[in-house]
């Protein structure tokens, strides 16, 4: 069995799913395998959007949020539109800048009435929802202000919320909110850590946007969700293997899982691996996974050279006098030669 995606509790739309127990071998996703979320209802996740819109809206720019077209992005439109017609966040336009986001929340757009939480109407016919495909519109949006601007991907990694952080990551009144989970070495990871400045499409950019998050969007359970998930599936009578978590997320996940169910066999496996799964027994390794893969992963070098650039002259601005500058270039200078030394 494989789990796929274990959306947290209270998800929009869909009645919790309910599983079969008693499997040969499960497959589990571990995102958040070491770290529990604080319960949010949706009416409670709602309050947390206002809050972000009114205070965006305050500083006097942009609302920019990374989404995915699928789930994150019609969630997102469900409590936007209760929140606009309730008063709540009045005059709030909402751009959604994604050709696939706007034709997949046109599929949920013809069932909202079956749907939950939709109060069988269609939510997402609001007169403040604006669904952008064109590219021209989508460069137009340049010279709105005040804005919620919604665009994939969901990790900055591709699409046009590139474009739209391009312009807006250097305006300190923009605000960027992520709203879902960001991977280690991508785009949306590196801003989110903190970085002073990031590469975008070839041009260095400083941050000086608010960067906020509300992590009760994600269609990841935490900890304590995955953990209740796995042992409803139990009894499992070969291995449990965890996959789609980083290194930390996975193990955290383990050792949780060993406590709670010493029995069970639990497997982090890697790249390369591959196995042979019998019937009633414990998993076999055949072949052994890639060494190479640390090396593939992590911070995108690029990003941290955007950083330490952008900050190079005026860490060396404020050095006492120019031989202290000289010096410090001259530092650098060694150490790179160094480096084409050893080649």
């Amino acid at each position: 069995m494989c789990s796929g995606d274990i959306g947290p509790d209270n998800k929009a739309f869909y009645a919790d799913p309910e599983g079969p127990s008693g499997f040969d071998h499960v497959i589990c996703e571990s995102t958040y395998g070491n770290r529990d979320r604080e319960e949010v209802s949706i009416a409670e996740r709602r309050t947390l959007l206002e809050a972000e819109v009114l205070a965006a809206r305050a500083r006097g720019g942009n609302l920019v949020i990374p989404i995915f077209a699928l789930e994150r992005t019609q969630e997102l439109l469900l409590d936007l539109g209760r929140l606009i017609d309730e008063g709540r966040i009045p005059g709030t336009h909402v751009f959604v800048d994604s050709p696939l986001a706007n034709r997949i929340t046109g599929v949920f757009e013809r069932y909202a009435t079956e749907l939950e939480d939709t109060g069988r109407s269609n939510i997402f016919d609001n007169p403040s929802f604006h669904f952008v495909s064109d590219v021209a519109e989508s460069m137009r949006l340049n010279s709105v202000t005040g804005a919620v601007i919604m665009a994939a991907s969901g990790m900055c990694e591709a699409g046009r919320i590139r474009h739209h952080l391009l312009h807006n990551l250097h305006r300190s009144r923009s605000t960027i909110l992520f709203v879902g989970f960001q991977a280690q070495g991508s785009l949306g990871r590196v801003i989110l850590e903190g970085a002073k400045a990031v590469r975008i499409s070839g041009n260095d950019v400083r941050v000086r946007a608010q960067i906020r998050q509300i992590d009760s969007y994600s269609a990841h359970a935490d900890q304590g969700e995955l953990a209740d998930w796995i042992a409803a599936r139990m009894p499992i009578a070969g291995s449990l293997f965890l996959d789609h978590g980083e290194p930390d997320a996975a193990e955290g996940l383990r050792r949780l899982l060993q406590a709670r169910l010493p029995e069970l066999e639990v497997r982090l496996p890697v790249i390369g691996e591959r196995y042979a799964l019998p019937a009633g027994g414990k998993a076999r390794r055949e072949t052994t996974g890639r060494q190479d893969l640390p090396l593939a992963t992590g911070r995108d070098w690029q990003n941290a050279y955007a950083d330490f650039a952008t900050s190079l002259k005026t860490r060396l601005a404020q050095m006492a006098n120019d031989g202290q500058r000289e010096r410090a270039l001259q530092q650098l200078r060694e150490v790179m030669d160094a480096h084409d030394a050893r080649k």
